[in-house]
């Protein structure tokens, strides 16, 4: 017991040590986005680009540090290339320096004590006000401090912690002490569950452990790919290089030590810029135009295998989560044939395509080796009734040939685009006659407030449902949110009838703004659609009353604007548009005095797929053996390399024997013309004179001297 207690003790020690007294091999940095130091506290200039060059200095910047004793903390500012150091970490106790800043990154020293090499130049990666939902692994007792929490995660052996969830409790900002908070330790992360990964309140961090993946062990699969963004890239850079392609750059990314590359930007073709952060973080709003530019981001890997019958292709998804939703042939979501439901973590979801009928949106290519390709996409859609951005598009198909038969499968490319702006279609309102108050629910951009009626899959939106009255004692409160197709023949609940939400991955709890006599209550969400209807209807039942409405504890730490079930107690008088309305007091509601008067919204908007576009197929591991394959832009069948050039070679054959006929032409015909010139000028010529033509060619002429005549 004695030894149990003097290792947990060693332990503690250790995961809280000093950096001051920390081993030089055991020093390295946290990283935080989207919090720094503000201005006011004295920073010291740390290393900075001249005037005439820009590119990432962050290995620069981190070199810096380590060298210098007294850095206990810099700030990385990307747009102006420059970084500042301080010494002190403010991380603790003074929260009170920090502002929010999502355009500079902020590098903590920290020791670290583990048994694993990590060449990593930071450790841990923390995003402060986001959390990880569910997945919760092991949590361990007590308050601990954010370097415990940590070094506990690292320390672990039942599995490997990928990340951490680190609640702040209320005591440490009352008492003004060390912050500490409780810690959960996870064995997923979220680029392992990117629908999980959720914005949350401000007392929850969200740490993830940068030592558990090294791309160069991990095993090659397939089925990974990158999400591709035309004339732009991401405003965080870390590192460049110059005359580099898209290739080359690409496997830069996948094998650098330094840190986790998680996309990378090519621009003019030649230059290279790796970045360790993704637009999952903060959403589009890093991305930056930049001309003649393309941006790569990571996408999660799937594990599938592909085989092939004489008259089915087979295609099997071993899901890593716990996945719900369905696979199926784009546009043919409703047949059976086509489309295959998911079952769970773990267990195989099969898809089996007649190959031979045509059906499922299989096309057919022949070319002259007498081989056969079969192919079609095909989409893994997360969620079992709508489409989100995170589901997955696919190419699939088999090659017949020769008594052979080779599957072919591609990796997955989703090309989100700039958010699309339309008009806007505004709910009903109600009024009352003295003071007429006015309702509308609308959906918007939350990074420029305009309206959104025509969007597309994956962009960032916020629902509003709006109040402005003149009474400052009129409150409101919604539940029963549907989302539905035009016809209603499908629909999702994404608030109950308390109001909480029922699937966070896709929509969250209403949280409200007040602004003088204007209540909002507010909800961000990406877009989602149907799978056989583009038309989304948002549908939601408001109600009112007088006083406040407080929220409804939605269990797990979530607050919702909604109501409970109704519980009538007592009756009063409320008078709108004219007429009186029963006004009702429910036990139900705690604290809220009064309920009154309940009124559907709705709000119609069109959500297209996005631009998406699949990887050329691949066919075996070395060898080559296909004549064809697809274009990117047209996606139709077209030729491969050696047939091209053969095509190509026999084409200027072909010019070249034309060009020799023709000149032949026209000299026999240049000839010809001659010759038809002087015949026709020699009979003007015997015309003019009387005589025939032939008469020229018999008569001869003789003088008087060739016959000796005296």
């Amino acid at each position: 017991m004695f030894l149990i207690v003097c290792c947990l003790v060693l332990i503690e020690l250790n995961a809280g040590a000093n950096v001051l007294t920390c081993p030089k091999s055991d020093v390295n940095f946290e990283k935080v986005l989207g919090l720094r130091p503000q201005n006011g506290s004295q920073p010291s200039l740390l290393y900075q680009l001249d005037n005439t060059t820009s590119r990432p200095i962050t290995l620069e910047c981190i070199a810096k540090c380590q060298a210098n004793e007294a850095c206990r903390s810099f700030v990385l500012f990307y747009g102006a290339s420059r970084c500042y150091w301080f010494s002190t970490d403010f991380s603790e106790t003074d929260e009170s320096q920090l502002i929010i800043d999502e355009n500079a990154a902020w590098f903590l020293k920290r020791c670290y004590s583990s048994g694993r090499t990590c060449e990593k130049l930071w450790i841990f990666e923390r995003i402060p006000g986001t959390t990880l939902i569910g997945n919760d692994t092991k949590t361990l007792p007590g308050a601990l401090s954010r370097s415990d929490c940590q070094q506990y995660c690292l320390n672990e052996t039942d599995f490997v912690c990928r990340s951490v969830k680190f609640h702040i409790t209320k005591s440490s900002y009352e008492e003004n002490t060390n912050i500490r908070g409780t810690c959960t330790l996870s064995d997923a992360d979220r680029h392992q569950l990117p629908n999980s990964y959720r914005v949350s309140v401000y007392e929850d961090e969200y740490f993830e452990n940068e030592c558990t993946s090294n791309n160069l062990n991990e095993p090659k699969n397939e089925f990974c790919a990158y999400e591709e963004y035309d004339n732009v890239t991401l405003a965080h850079s870390d590192v460049s290089f110059q005359k580099t392609s898209k290739e080359n750059c690409q496997h830069l990314c996948e094998s650098f030590k330094n840190f986790n590359c998680r996309a990378f930007t090519t621009i003019n073709r030649n230059t290279c810029y790796l970045h360790s952060e993704d637009t999952k973080i903060f959403g589009p709003s890093l991305l930056i135009g930049t001309q003649h530019s393309t941006y790569y981001e990571k996408a999660s890997c799937l594990n599938i295998t592909v085989s092939c019958s004489e008259t089915y292709m087979t295609v099997r998804y071993n899901p890593e989560i716990d996945f719900v939703g369905k696979m199926f042939m784009q546009g043919f979501s409703d047949n059976p044939s086509c489309s295959a439901d998911g079952e769970g973590k773990f267990h195989i979801t099969t898809l089996r395509l007649p190959l031979l009928s045509g059906q499922c949106g299989i096309i057919k290519a022949e070319e002259p080796l007498q081989r056969t390709l079969l192919s079609g996409e095909m989409i893994i859609q997360f969620n079992p009734i709508i489409q989100t951005q995170s589901d997955r598009l696919i190419r699939v198909g088999c090659i017949f040939g020769n008594d052979t038969k080779v599957v072919v499968g591609t990796g997955v490319t989703i090309s989100p685009v700039l958010p699309n702006k339309g008009s806007a279609i505004i709910s009903p309102t109600m009024n009352n006659t003295s003071n007429p108050p006015v309702i509308e629910m609308k959906i918007v951009d939350p990074h420029t407030g305009q309206e959104v009626s025509d969007t597309q899959i994956g962009q960032e939106l916020q629902l509003r449902i709006e109040l402005k009255s003149r009474d400052d004692n009129l409150d409101i409160w919604a539940s029963h949110l549907i989302a539905m197709t035009e016809k209603n023949d499908e629909s999702i609940f994404l608030l109950d009838d308390r109001g909480c939400p029922t699937n966070l991955n896709i929509f969250p709890p209403l949280q409200k703004i007040v602004a003088g006599t204007t209540k909002v209550l507010v909800a961000n969400f990406q877009a989602f659609k149907f799978a056989n209807s583009p038309i989304v209807r948002f549908s939601v039942i408001i109600q009112f009353c007088v006083g406040e409405c407080p929220p409804v504890d939605c269990g797990n730490n979530i607050m919702s604007y909604g109501r409970k079930r109704r519980d009538t107690q007592s009756q009063a008088i409320y008078t709108m548009n004219g007429t009186t309305v029963e006004k009702v007091n429910r036990s139900e509601f705690e604290d809220r005095s009064s309920v009154m008067y309940e009124m559907p919204l709705e709000y119609i908007m069109l959500v297209r797929d996005t631009k998406s576009t699949s990887d050329r197929l691949v066919v075996g591991d070395n060898n080559k053996i296909l004549v064809a394959g697809y274009d990117y832009s047209t996606n139709e069948v077209c030729l491969d390399y050696s047939l091209v050039i053969g095509l190509i070679v026999l084409w200027m054959l072909i010019q070249v024997f034309f060009i020799v006929g023709c000149i032949v032409l026209v000299r026999r015909y240049k000839r010809y013309y001659q010759h038809e010139c002087t015949r026709q000028s020699l009979e003007e010529l015997h015309k003019n004179f009387g005589i025939g033509f032939s008469n020229l060619e018999n008569r001869r002429v003789r003088w008087a001297d060739d016959e000796n005549i005296l």
